[in-house]
Parts: structure tokens; sequence; C-alpha cells
């Protein structure tokens, strides 16, 4: 859990990091400063991580290949629902 959301505050400050790095290449050449874009940096920090969350909806969790069968109470205890592989 600590690692999804350290990834994800990466994915947000990539877009101020790289600004960052554009104004200090920027005072090497003694241009004059822009204005800083903070609606677009926090815009695009948010899309990156808009994103992430749906690679990782695509490509993590369980298959959804096989028969599903619903949760059910055994002995008094709930079963969870789950997917089993085969011909349904």
């Amino acid at each position: 859990m600590i690692r999804s959301l350290f990834i994800r505050a990466l994915l947000f400050a990539l877009p101020f990091a790289a600004y960052g790095a554009y104004l200090f290449l920027l005072k090497h050449r003694q241009i004059a400063r822009p204005a800083t874009p903070w609606a677009v940096l926090f815009i695009v920090g948010l899309a990156l991580v808009a994103l992430s969350f749906v690679y990782l909806g695509l490509t993590e969790g369980e298959t959804t290949a096989g028969h599903y069968v619903a949760p059910k109470v055994v002995n008094g205890h709930v079963v969870p629902g789950h997917v089993e592989s085969g011909n349904p």
C-alpha cells in the first residue's frame, strides 16, 4: 500500500520536477524566466495518476476467464465469491 502511494506521489510530482529541470537549464542560458504554469502542471500530474489507475485496473487482479461462484454461507461462515477455472 505504501509503495502504491509512493508511486502515485512520484507520478504526480514528475511534471513539477521536469519543469524545475527546464528552469534550471534556463538559468544557465540567462533567458528571462517565464510565468509558472501551476494549473497545467497540476492537471498533467493528475492525468498521470489517473492513467496509472487505468493501467493498474487493466493489468492487475483476478482473471475473469472461468465460472463465477457466488458467495455463500457454509457452516455459519461466509465463503466469498470467486472464479473457478474450467468449463461452466
